[in-house]
């Protein structure tokens, strides 16, 4: 089977995925958030997905789950065992399987940000939820949270995967949506410690510390059988920061579509210009020359992308090339990517040439 079509869907650090199957086109959504309901809509109609199953990989406290919406759609909910969750869903235990079309996922029980929290691990990828972050591991300072806990499930569950896996977490802080299994083994500041408990001493959490008002009422409605949901975003209240020292990470270099057109052919020519919009936004029109690997994506082709010197990467406005390059250059992948400024839509105003 080929690798899972993913699509990220970003909010305010949160972050829900759309995970299909490339032969069937059945699709699984993972923690959905309310406020994006019609862009994971959207993002399964012109994959030309079909979703068939939702899940929460926990009982989320920063942002409120809009599971209940597509549970009226007909879809199945899945949730770990150890849910309190009142709404009509299948709980699953370890090594029980999600089964989307051909795709299996096995479920991983990971507590330790919460009691019910899961993973589900297959096809290259590690859905991860809030337990494995890029460069961390989940806030463990909750009622119920234990951050020796966390740390031993997420050595047992994650660190025994072969290296090129997919981590795919449930937050993204600092413009680094993804990562890899290796990676984290080698940049992950937690791992650096020898047990649980030392982990836990070195982050001195306070259990119940992070339960302010707003999260008991957000834990409160997600566990609902049938909450009156807005339509607009909740509120974030941030569940972890990187372990990597916080804040967004460095932006890369940038070129604008003028100064990059006349070395096209070159960059071209050798593989070094990577439009990372997603399919259907490439299929409809492009960049003469250039090699489509959308971003949500590119972590299933990183030997095949690897070069020394300078690559090109593109979207359709800049902002999703420069998240490429960030995180293309912290997995060691590139090392000189150029984010090209104003992306495909300042090309063609420019009246470079498309095909």
């Amino acid at each position: 089977m080929n690798h899972p079509i993913v699509k990220i869907v970003q909010d305010s650090g949160c972050q829900s995925y759309v995970v299909g199957c490339p032969e069937t086109r059945r699709a699984l959504l993972v923690d959905p958030k309310v406020g994006r309901r019609e862009t994971i809509r959207d993002v399964c109609e012109r994959f030309g997905l079909t979703p068939v199953a939702v899940v929460d990989t926990h009982t989320h406290a920063d942002h409120l789950s809009d599971s209940v919406a597509f549970l009226n759609d007909g879809l199945t909910l899945y949730m770990g065992a150890r849910t309190a969750c009142r709404r009509d869903l299948k709980r699953v235990r370890k090594d029980d399987t999600v089964s989307v079309g051909s795709l299996e996922l096995r479920v991983a029980e990971v507590p330790g940000h919460t009691d019910d929290s899961i993973a589900l691990i297959g096809g290259g990828v590690a859905i991860a939820g809030d337990t494995l972050l890029v460069g961390g591991l989940a806030r463990a300072d909750f009622l119920g949270s234990d951050p020796a806990v966390l740390w031993e499930s997420v050595r047992d569950v994650f660190l025994a995967l072969p290296d090129e896996t997919v981590v795919l977490p449930g937050h993204d802080y600092r413009d680094l949506p993804f990562t890899t299994i290796e990676a984290e083994k080698a940049k992950n500041p937690a791992f650096r410690f020898a047990s649980g408990p030392k982990y836990a001493e070195s982050v001195g959490a306070v259990r119940g510390a992070g339960n302010t008002p707003e999260v008991d009422a957000t834990l409160a409605t997600n566990l609902e059988e049938a909450p009156d949901l807005p339509d607009s975003p909740h509120a974030v209240v941030a569940c972890c920061g990187s372990g990597e020292g916080g804040g967004m990470a460095p932006r890369e270099a940038e070129e604008s579509p003028a100064a990059l057109a006349d070395r096209r052919e070159e960059f071209c020519a050798r593989g070094a210009w990577i439009d990372v919009r997603d399919a259907w936004e490439f299929e409809a029109e492009r960049i003469p020359g250039t090699t489509n690997v959308p971003l949500g994506e590119l972590g299933f082709h990183l030997d095949a992308l690897r070069r020394d010197g300078p690559v090109v990467l593109s979207c359709l406005g800049g902002v999703r090339s420069m998240t490429a390059a960030r995180i293309l250059r912290r997995l060691g992948v590139l090392t000189e990517p150029i984010s090209m400024s104003g992306g495909f839509r300042e090309w063609k105003a420019t009246g470079l040439p498309t095909e």
